[in-house]
């Protein structure tokens, strides 16, 4: 199968179970924060987060060596070494996840408030299912079979909204939450482990152990982990912490967490087309290391062709849609709902190169990036979270992006000589910024739910109209496309071909 093939085969299934994440996230966030309101929101969101960090620490230098070394050497055909790299590293993220658990539990029953906390020991206790069940998660990326981990995810996001359902209707208040959540990733872990565990046991046990394998493994593993520390500070709101502590309103943190939830969702096909690529990348790795730079250059044009627009025409329906879902007693948040889409859009364009840099264990060129930008993350949101609150936290977080997105394709086009399509690019900026303004000037004499529709429409007429006028697309994409639009049902696969064959003029 063709890499082309393979990353559109991947992208529909990731796509699939993000679409479903979505949709469950954003009701069960409109239930949490109208019922709890922005004060107990705020608090929630903040001990989620530190849950999340210490999840995350634990559950990427172990996972994401797996997915590296497991995909290398199914690349070149040996499931032998790659079912001993999955149950070696099973066992040390078991064993890891035990002692992350067991730490922040005694911190948060020794320090939280007496009200929030069963519901904090019940959200720390979901950290254990959900570091173990990334080794799993990453085993099925490194086989290109992102199929693999769409039903566990499906089925334990519908346990979460379930589980926020009664919460709301039984008003079981922020206790429901942290055993929503303790449930969401117990469902998880026993759908994905098991059937995983099982699929791997069934592969060929002889493998052979190169002497540097368990070196690299080992270098790779912790580059990783440090990687993934100041990666925290750039790509995952760790300003929420300098705004519970350096902002006297905690409504602020509620804010900033629904601004960055929503502006977060927009990178849904950045996450899909950059995790499916990422996984050809490493596969790539050992089969033909020399098409990285074709394969990641090709990625940034799609992704520039796709998160571009979106980011833009968000923005200028932002305020709309947060009257629209939320409610006025959010309306607090407007202003840093319509900065977020500009300021978190360099996120979209981050996973091709960081998976070009790994895949070639070049992880310190990835940390160098993140630590440069999470020094300006820290001092830009410093600076202004007293003054701006959950705005300056915004423009400290996109600040960082920046900086790290910048740094890292820098060190792709300089070292893997990586050609980026500028051109293309900059007729993308200037198209979506007519059709962000077209939707700004139609919004704003609006109510929001007309100020969405008529708005949107408006800006995707000017959008492709000027996509063609200006001859953006050309007949390389031609085959590319049609192959993604091939694999859709057929009520949608044949209009979009059609609208290919009008918008590339072979």
């Amino acid at each position: 199968m063709s890499n082309t093939r393979t990353i559109a085969r991947n992208a529909s299934w990731f796509g699939l179970e993000n679409i479903i994440n979505i949709v469950v996230t954003v009701f069960s966030s409109i239930a949490i924060a109208r019922t709890l309101g922005p004060s107990k929101t705020g608090y929630i969101v903040y001990v989620s987060f530190i849950a999340g960090v210490v999840s995350s620490l634990g559950g990427f230098g172990i996972p994401s060596t797996t997915r590296k070394y497991m995909a290398e050497f199914l690349g070149k055909g040996d499931r032998g070494t790659s079912r001993f790299i999955y149950f070696r590293t099973l066992l040390l993220q078991a064993g890891l996840a035990t002692l992350a658990t067991g730490g922040l539990l005694f911190w948060v029953l020794t320090h939280a408030p007496g009200e929030y906390k069963l519901a904090s020991a019940l959200i720390v206790l979901s950290i254990w299912p959900a570091m173990v069940n990334s080794i799993s998660a990453q085993a099925n990326v490194a086989t290109e079979d992102l199929f693999a981990n769409l039903p566990p995810s499906v089925l334990s996001m519908l346990t979460y909204f379930v589980m926020i359902a009664l919460t709301v209707v039984l008003n079981w208040g922020v206790i429901g939450i942290g055993a929503a959540q303790l449930s969401m990733r117990a469902v998880d872990f026993f759908l994905r482990v098991f059937p995983t565990f099982k699929r791997v046991l069934g592969w060929e046990a002889i493998h052979i152990y190169p002497h540097e394998l368990r070196t690299r493994m080992t270098s790779f593993a912790w580059q990783s982990v440090v990687s993934m520390t100041v990666a925290l500070i750039v790509w995952n709101r760790s300003e929420v912490i300098l705004l519970k502590n350096f902002c006297a309103d905690i409504r602020q943190v509620a804010y900033y967490s629904i601004a960055f939830s929503m502006s977060d969702m927009l990178l849904f096909s950045a996450t899909i087309f950059g995790s499916a690529t990422g996984a050809t990348i490493f596969a790539q790795y050992g089969r033909d290391k020399s098409r990285l730079p074709e394969i990641s250059s090709a990625a940034f044009r799609y992704l520039a062709l796709s998160s571009i627009p979106l980011h833009f025409i968000a923005t200028a329906l932002a305020v709309p849609a947060l009257l629209l879902v939320y409610g006025h007693q959010y309306a607090g948040a407007a202003m840093v709902a319509t900065v977020a889409p500009l300021l978190c859009m360099p996120k979209a364009f981050a996973g091709p190169v960081q998976s070009l840099l790994e895949s070639n264990e070049r992880q310190r060129y990835v940390i160098v990036a993140t630590v440069v930008a999470g020094i300006v993350d820290i001092t830009v949101a410093w600076s202004l979270i007293p003054a701006f609150g959950a705005v300056g936290a915004c423009i400290g977080s996109g600040a960082a992006q920046l900086t790290a997105v910048g740094i890292m394709w820098a060190f792709g086009i300089h070292i893997y000589k990586v050609k980026l399509p500028w051109l293309m690019v900059a007729k993308i900026v200037f198209i979506s910024v007519l059709a962000a303004l077209t939707a700004h000037f139609i919004a704003v004499h609006l109510s929001p739910v007309w100020a969405i529709l008529c708005g949107g429409s408006a800006a995707l007429i000017v959008f492709f109209g000027l996509i063609y006028l200006m001859h953006v697309l050309e007949p390389e994409d031609h085959f590319r496309l049609s192959t993604v639009a091939r694999m859709l049902p057929k009520q949608f696969a044949t209009p979009a071909d059609t609208l290919l064959d009008v918008l590339i003029r072979l």
